[in-house]
């Protein structure tokens, strides 16, 4: 399977993208305090390497170089995302305030990955695009859930009408 360069940008994006996704996971897991947050941001840091790695399997099938140029007119845009993120989440940062970066983060991961899934020029590119979309949908799904969890409890399992999230 041969990818076009543009394939390849958007391939080398996602990586960089799904590896900015787990730093934050991991940090965010480091500095909350409730048990079912540090889970759930762990967790979620596993499904960003795996994504990496998908992204990085396809990118080497491919035939993709591995200094591919990102798909953007300013390289450092990256560098000061992490930066941004680095300001952004420290000791102090509340738990529900860290769901919040986390729900914002996953909102701009579909939108990536259905903008780069109608670039697609192959079929079976446009469905792996398409597949981690999904998974970053039930991402977002998971935090905005965990979200109104940590809010109240009680009116989450009410209102759910179902056990306690950690039951």
């Amino acid at each position: 399977m041969a990818l076009s360069e543009k394939m390849c940008g958007i391939l080398a994006m996602g990586i960089e993208k799904e590896r900015g996704a787990h730093d934050f996971y991991v940090r965010a897991g480091e500095d909350t305090k409730h048990p079912l947050g540090k889970k759930m941001f762990g967790r979620l840091a596993d499904q960003e390497t795996q994504h990496e790695q998908l992204l990085r399997s396809w990118s080497d099938q491919g035939a993709c170089p591995a200094d591919a140029d990102l798909p953007s007119t300013d390289p450092g845009v990256l560098k000061r995302a992490r930066a941004e993120m680095d300001k952004v989440v420290e000791p102090e940062t509340g738990d529900l305030e860290a769901i919040e970066l986390g729900q914002e983060m996953e909102r701009k991961a579909i939108a990536f990955y259905q903008t780069s899934a109608a670039k697609a020029e192959d079929e079976a590119s446009k469905d792996l695009l398409m597949r981690l979309k999904a998974e970053e949908d039930e991402h977002l799904a998971l935090l905005s859930d965990l979200y109104e969890y940590m809010k109240d409890p009680n009116l989450w399992s009410v209102r759910e009408g179902r056990a306690h999230f950690d039951s």
